[in-house]
Formats: C-alpha cells, sequence, structure tokens
C-alpha cells in the first residue's frame, strides 16, 4: 500500500512541475509586471512635475518625488537611485543607464559629531538639461548642473558642473580638500574619552 501511494505522490509531483509549474511562473512574471506598472503609475503621480511619455526601466526608487521634476520623453534605467531631498530638475529626452545614483542632499562633515551628525543635511539641488545621456553606473553629487546636450560616460562621478554638449568620464580619483585638523582632532579625543570605560 505504501508503495502506491509513494508511486501516486511521485507521479502528481512529476505532473505539477512538468505542467503546472510553467505556467504559475509565467503568471508569476505577468503579475510582477502588472505590479511594477502601478507602482510606476502611482510613483508618477506623486512627482512635482511628469512629462509627456515618461518611461521608467524596471525597478528604480525616488525619494521625496514631491521634490523630483521629470520632463517629456525621460527615460530612467533599471535600479535608478533619486534622492529628492534637495530637488531634481532633469530635462526633456534624457537617458539615464542603468545603477544612475543622483543625490541632492548630503551629510554636514564639518559637523560637531563624528564622522558626522546622522539627521542634519546639506540640501543643494541637481539640475540636468534637455538631449542629455547618462551612461550606466553613473553617480552624480548634490549642486551639479549638467547642460544640454551633455554625455557622462558609463562609471563617471559628477562631481562638478558639466558644461552644454560636453562629454566627461574617466576621472581618477584625487585628493579634493581636507577635512579642519584642529577641529577632527578635537572632536576625535572627544569621542576617545567618551568611550573609555568610567571606573
Amino acid at each position: 500500500m505504501k508503495q502506491i501511494k509513494q508511486k501516486i505522490i511521485n507521479k502528481l509531483e512529476r505532473l505539477f512541475e512538468q505542467r503546472l509549474v510553467p505556467h504559475l511562473v509565467e503568471w508569476g512574471e505577468y503579475v510582477e509586471t502588472k505590479i511594477r506598472r502601478y507602482k510606476h503609475q502611482q510613483l508618477k503621480s506623486k512627482l512635482k512635475f511628469c512629462g509627456l511619455g515618461l518611461r521608467f526601466k524596471r525597478d528604480l526608487r525616488i525619494q521625496h518625488p514631491q521634490n523630483v521634476s521629470l520632463g517629456n520623453k525621460v527615460y530612467i534605467g533599471q535600479d535608478v537611485i533619486l534622492d529628492g531631498r534637495g530637488g531634481i530638475t532633469i530635462g526633456d529626452n534624457t537617458t539615464l543607464g542603468f545603477n544612475v545614483v543622483i543625490l541632492s542632499a548630503n551629510h554636514d562633515y564639518q559637523s560637531n559629531d563624528l564622522p558626522y551628525e546622522h539627521n542634519v543635511y546639506i540640501h543643494k539641488p541637481v539640475v540636468i538639461g534637455r538631449n542629455v545621456w547618462i551612461g550606466g553606473n553613473v553617480l552624480i553629487i548634490p549642486g551639479v548642473s549638467i547642460g544640454d546636450g551633455a554625455i557622462v560616460a558609463a562609471g563617471t562621478v559628477v562631481t562638478a558642473n558639466v558644461e552644454p554638449l560636453a562629454i566627461v568620464g574617466n576621472q581618477p580619483m584625487r585628493i579634493i580638500k581636507y577635512r579642519d585638523k584642529e577641529h577632527y582632532q578635537q572632536l576625535a579625543s572627544q569621542q576617545e574619552s567618551n568611550s573609555l570605560p568610567q571606573n
């Protein structure tokens, strides 16, 4: 009896795997697509401005969408992050590749806490012009403007304004400036004394 029961179970499992699972996978992909489109529509309604023909590719994250304006025919690739705390404006017919990160707020490294005060931000808007092409894996820091028709090569960290029609990329690492040494040493010694065990 146990052998017959096991044979029936095995046959049902094979039937389930061969016939039902492919349909469940297909149905799951269909449902995921519908959910993603619904989320994109909800996100568009929360934007400060949403142009016509705006397209999102798969997953993206827009923080503080009420501060983000996206023009007509803007294309945003997958896994993009837009941090709109300080404001982001993207002009018409601009393309953002995959994994692009645009920040419009940053911590204040000159605050009175190490490494920084967690709830204190400096807001600086980012403005990207029309007909701009931003390649994959680009990071744009707060306060940057990118002019019309510019191209930003993949993997670039954009730390300064980009002129119209300029093609930028391949920035090697370099020292930008130094923290205030006395201020840092004062904070570090305070932190050390606060972390020592009290007798």
